[in-house]
């Protein structure tokens, strides 16, 4: 178990955060490597697994190595939140020397991983950096770039749900309501079943102070209760990922790839944008994240909404200054056929 013991001002300083891509892309690689529960993600993994057979060989030294069987290296406080795949890999390119050596000699020095051509990344070889980087992009367009849209929904509907508990009930709230994943029993949030490192054994306590740096509770798709807690190199807050859940029938929706033959049926009977509205509201939004979502304007996104909206597949709340869409019974039916 890690227990993180919070001082008043670290809980003045708590925000929930989604990382993006890189972060997804990099545990997605743990999950990769090691199939387990919960069983939905056997969707994503078998047509993954198969398409990185045919990869360039540095996407399996990219995978052993940022996500060895010990942990993950820290790309998380290295890039920090980054909406879009292209930006965290060039942050990650620009990373201080110092910071970007110490995390890239997790693998070896840990983990018992080779450096290799890696290794040679962290020491500002080009060679090194332009095969990291092509096979970065290579393995995000094969297992990320396809269910982004979904997953960031997800991700976002996560985050929304946390910040708007937050600020009408208070962090206790908030922070009590993540059971059974985290467990506040203020001024500590613990963390069950996690091992660290090291991989200790049932039964060990690892105890974790802020000391005022505050905390980033960070929602992942692809994450699971370990590896937990990043602690960046500077002064920043530390950040804590836990896992999203999802029921399993809205889950094996992510999986769909554009083109395949339901997703087309769904775009021939609503037509392709407002086939991608439906897609979005399914993880919840707001009209904003809605149009940045599918590229539109707000006010488009607020014309689908209602069309949607009138047909019965979509109901919508206002919060505040805000709308939120969530799909119905019938909008969740027509997406599970497709």
């Amino acid at each position: 178990m890690l227990r993180i013991h919070f001082t008043v001002a670290d809980a003045m300083k708590v925000r929930v955060v989604v990382l993006g891509p890189l972060a997804e892309l990099q545990l997605s690689l743990h999950r990769l490597q090691r199939p387990g529960h919960p069983s939905w993600f056997d969707s994503w993994r078998a047509p993954t697994v198969a398409g990185v057979r045919a990869l360039s060989p540095d996407v399996a030294d990219l995978a052993r190595y940022l996500a060895p069987a010990a942990g993950l290296v820290d790309l998380f406080t290295l890039v920090g939140p980054a909406d879009e795949h292209t930006e965290a890999v060039d942050r990650l390119c620009r990373a201080p020397a110092g910071p970007l050596r110490h995390e890239f000699g997790f693998a070896p020095e840990v983990a018992g991983v080779p450096a290799g051509w890696i290794g040679d990344f962290a020491h500002g070889d080009r060679a090194a950096r332009e095969r990291l980087t092509s096979a970065l992009d290579e393995y995000h367009a094969l297992a990320i770039r396809p269910y982004w849209q979904r997953i960031r929904a997800v991700l976002d509907n996560e985050r929304a749900t946390r910040v708007d508990v937050m600020a009408t009930h208070g962090l206790d709230a908030m922070l009590a309501g993540m059971a059974p994943t985290l467990h506040w029993r203020a001024p500590v949030l613990e963390v069950p079943g996690y091992l660290g490192v090291n991989r200790q054994g049932a039964g060990t306590v690892t105890d974790v102070h802020l000391r005022g740096r505050g905390l980033v509770l960070a929602p992942s798709l692809f994450s699971n209760a370990d590896p937990g807690l990043f602690t960046p190199w500077n002064d920043e807050p530390a950040v804590l990922l836990y896992p999203v859940s999802l029921d399993p029938r809205a889950a094996m929706r992510l999986w769909h790839r554009p083109g395949e033959t339901g997703e087309r049926a769904l775009a021939g009977l609503l037509g392709g944008t407002r086939a991608a509205a439906l897609r979005v509201i399914a993880g919840g939004c707001t009209t904003s994240e809605l149009a940045q979502r599918i590229g539109i304007s707000p006010g488009g996104a607020s014309q689908h909404a209602t069309v949607l909206r009138e047909a019965g597949l979509v109901v919508s709340h206002r919060h505040r200054n805000t709308v939120r869409h969530t799909l119905t019974d019938l909008g969740l039916g027509l997406l599970d056929g497709a």
